[in-house]
């Protein structure tokens, strides 16, 4: 649906609760809604979609549609929203838990989008376009492909167990489906459009950017070490590099 996408225009981003209940008439642009708690319903015509935490659906631009909020617990959402020239677009769900920089996403998007810089900005629309990269590459798994996944799912559940774990060692996960780590990386890559290394880093740095805003910790030394890191200096490195400042400033 996003292969032949043209003239992508970013238009606004959301964070809050959901009200019981909307009804839209028209959207007047195409928009990703991320369920952060709580589960949706949203019903087109004869067509029903439930979002659950974790899951996000796309709804394009001229769609009509319900929502009710269909759980006892509180309802949140992150949107972003924006124009494109797609063809045969139609709501559509899609899992979210293996995209690296969900959770990045889900607290921190709609802030830089709305009072960030313009490399702020820059840094939301990069984001953007990594997440269209990891649902087009989820879209053109064939069937075949996906039996294939099966081969690395138990070093993919270790390491999403052991994520924030300083002794987790990208280069042995392998062992752990006893394949070689050439052929592991290339299946990992064709899942999740990156490598172990790097969605490491992604969750990682996502965590500790999470907790460096919600003031959980009271030194870098002490982020760096509960998200994995056993180096302050390198941790500091690493984050600096991905968000263009240094951990001791992402909060300004």
């Amino acid at each position: 649906m996003f292969d032949n996408m043209e003239n992508l225009t970013l238009v606004s981003s959301y964070n809050g609760i959901s009200k019981p209940y909307n009804k839209v008439q028209s959207r007047k642009t195409n928009v990703f809604i991320f369920r952060t708690n709580g589960a949706g319903e949203f019903a087109f015509g004869n067509e029903t979609i439930t979002v659950h935490k974790d899951e996000m659906i796309f709804i394009p631009q001229g769609s009509s549609y319900e929502f009710r909020v269909v759980s006892e617990e509180e309802c949140k959402y992150t949107s972003i929203a924006f124009y494109a020239d797609l063809t045969d677009a139609k709501p559509t769900l899609y899992s979210i838990g293996d995209f690296p920089d969900t959770d990045y996403i889900i607290n921190h998007f709609s802030n830089l989008w709305k009072i960030g810089s313009q490399a702020d900005k820059y840094k939301c629309i990069s984001m953007f376009y990594s997440l269209l990269a990891y649902i087009s590459n989820t879209e053109h798994q064939t069937y075949a492909e996906k039996s294939k996944f099966n081969i690395i799912e138990p070093a993919v559940s270790y390491l999403k167990s052991n994520i924030f774990n300083s002794k987790l060692k990208a280069d042995s996960l392998h062992l752990l489906c006893g394949i070689s780590d050439t052929y592991f990386r290339k299946l990992f890559v064709s899942k999740f459009g990156i490598t172990p290394q790097q969605y490491i880093t992604a969750k990682r740095l996502s965590q500790a950017k999470s907790l460096i805003d919600s003031a959980s910790f009271e030194t870098i030394s002490d982020i760096a070490f509960s998200v994995g890191y056993k180096d302050p200096l390198y941790f500091s490195r690493v984050f600096k590099k991905k968000y263009g400042v240094s951990p001791s400033f992402a909060k300004d």
